[in-house]
């Protein structure tokens, strides 16, 4: 195996799952997700799949409803969007390093704006790239991203800048105006962006239907 690999740390999230589950005294939020059971009609839309025979191989991007539906609902959200442009994958951390597969070699040099989710860090450097942290700071009580040290660190020699917004674990979201600026900024370095924007609708600014895309000036 190779020794990264072996080096890497172990999630954090995981030892607590570890040392809670099976025991009735803790609720069982360490991995986002709800305590409350599926709903009934969408576990009972997966069992008559299985009872139609739908078990076979399907599209590689997935299912071609499936994914008509996410681009009608994103592009309510955001504008026109193709289903051409949509894929399902299994998951959001199969997403995520299919991307990063997608655009990293190793000896790339990424920039991750931090703190964050640690797979977002990882992923890179699984393949073998340099990951370079800019940090969020507080600011009277507020998480604050230094621009001009994010767009200082984003040279022509970044591959990819990897940014969640709104961010998991602090909240801080950035603006529509900074993602402008970003944009722009890559644009001139030929820096891709890896923009998880998955907490989108945990947004609750004044009729903020999401938070502000990239989709959205891109």
């Amino acid at each position: 195996m190779r020794t990264f690999i072996e080096n890497l740390q172990e999630s954090r999230i995981r030892e607590v799952a570890n040392a809670g589950m099976g025991r009735g005294d803790v609720l069982a939020f360490w991995f986002g997700e709800s305590d409350e059971v599926t709903p009934e009609f969408i576990r009972q839309a997966a069992i008559d799949s299985l009872h139609r025979g739908e078990t076979f191989y399907a599209h590689n991007l997935g299912l071609p409803p499936l994914r008509d539906a996410i681009a009608t609902y994103m592009s309510a959200l955001h504008g026109p969007i193709g289903s051409e442009r949509i894929a399902v994958t299994s998951g959001g951390v199969s997403a995520l390093m299919l991307a990063v597969q997608a655009l990293v070699d190793a000896g790339d040099e990424v920039v991750a704006v931090t703190p964050v989710w640690p797979n977002l860090t990882a992923q890179p450097a699984i393949m073998g790239a340099t990951v370079r942290c800019v940090s969020l700071k507080p600011v009277d009580g507020a998480w604050t991203l230094d621009m001009p040290a994010l767009l200082d660190a984003i040279t022509p020699g970044t591959r990819l800048l990897v940014v969640n917004a709104p961010n998991n674990p602090t909240g801080w979201t950035l603006t529509r105006d900074e993602q402008a600026l970003i944009l722009a900024h890559c644009r001139k370095t030929g820096t891709w962006i890896l923009a998880d924007e998955v907490y989108e609708r945990l947004y609750f600014e004044p009729n903020g239907a999401c938070a502000p895309s990239f989709l959205d000036v891109a």
